[in-house]
């Protein structure tokens, strides 16, 4: 028996999850972005990695970085364009032969992701997009941004399966909560990022443990 025998869909996180942005991005992406703003103070990558990772980036930003969030995001996305992130990103090792297993299961897979459009479409692209039957870019959408539980009962909705029927493959605490909210079990995939408020959950270190 697997971890995953007694679910019909399997949705998966994005970044994190099944594709890898190299630290040395965010390193570089947003003090270049607080360079640009004159934000003269010293940002650490302490800082920088919270934004990265945790769910409420705009009370970072103004915490950490000391700028109004419109203010930093509309030169943010000036200098994070496809182009350039795309350099810095691949899919793990373990994702592609997990998927086509998965598959031959007769599971249905899904990916919701907070990334933009513009990120997913990029990093859809390094997986075996045709076997996921549906992939969600909250940001892009009218869904509410996670942990509300709206997107992934979208997609529970559109892909006609219950919440017992599903699980969330995810690598953050707010991925957790997302989860939970929706009624729907989740494993947590350690990637060793960022430090997870909940270890006692269920945790996984590979996809391969999925089988």
């Amino acid at each position: 028996m697997t971890p995953l025998d007694k679910y019909k869909l399997v949705v998966f996180d994005l970044d994190g999850t099944l594709v890898h942005t190299k630290e040395e991005y965010r390193y570089k992406v947003v003090p270049e972005t607080l360079k640009v703003l004159k934000i003269s103070h010293k940002v650490n990558r302490k800082a920088i990695d919270k934004f990265w990772f945790d769910g409420s980036r705009n009370q970072t930003i103004k915490k950490y970085f000391k700028i109004e969030p419109k203010e930093f995001w509309k030169v943010f996305h000036t200098l994070d364009f496809m182009e350039n992130r795309a350099k810095f990103t691949f899919a793990y090792d373990d994702v592609t032969r997990t998927l086509r297993m998965l598959k031959k299961l007769g599971k249905t897979l899904a990916i919701t992701t907070g990334a933009p459009k513009w990120i997913a479409e990029m990093e859809t692209k390094l997986l075996p997009r045709h076997l996921f039957s549906k992939i969600i870019s909250i940001t892009s959408t009218r869904y509410k941004a996670k942990p509300d539980l709206q997107s992934l009962n979208g997609c529970l909705k559109y892909l006609k399966f219950k919440p017992s029927d599903a699980v969330y493959v995810c690598n953050s605490t707010e991925d957790a909560i997302y989860a939970k909210n929706a009624n729907v079990d989740f494993i947590y995939l350690e990637r060793k990022e960022h430090e997870f408020k909940s270890k006692k959950l269920k945790t996984i270190h590979s996809l391969r443990e999925l089988f």
